[in-house]
């Protein structure tokens, strides 16, 4: 992925992680020009495809070689719990925001597509390290 040191991306990752928490703690009002069907559910899906993938790299510390399953099953665990934690607090905490078990399922394919992309990647490195 990228060639940074484990630090920067563990500094790009909690970074990422608090802006995160407190977009979706905060209220925001939603831009009257946009008519997209279920717009908030597709920024889930990215939100966490992102979170997953920046988590990945933390943990991986952006090298492909070897087993990848155990990295991403911590990314995948971190972004599914701190997406559900989000909805608690939000149902729980704040009044301006209320919890939502469909963003939970956004949240969930977001995961699972950066999954399947990581999987892709992989194959893709493995592929031209043949050639």
């Amino acid at each position: 992925m990228l060639n940074l040191s484990k630090r920067k991306l563990f500094l790009i990752a909690i970074t990422y992680t608090i802006f995160v928490y407190v977009i979706c703690l905060v209220k925001i009002e939603k831009p009257k020009a946009i008519t997209i069907s279920n717009f908030d559910k597709l920024l889930h899906v990215g939100i966490y495809f992102i979170f997953t993938i920046v988590w990945f790299a933390y943990l991986k510390a952006g090298s492909f070689i070897g087993s990848i399953k155990r990295e991403v099953l911590k990314s995948v665990l971190f972004a599914f719990i701190a997406g559900v934690s989000i909805e608690l607090l939000q149902q729980g905490l704040t009044n301006a925001r209320s919890g939502d078990i469909k963003d939970v399922f956004a949240n969930c394919l977001g995961i699972l597509l950066a999954v399947v992309f990581l999987y892709q990647f992989k194959k893709y490195k493995e592929l031209k390290s043949v050639k």
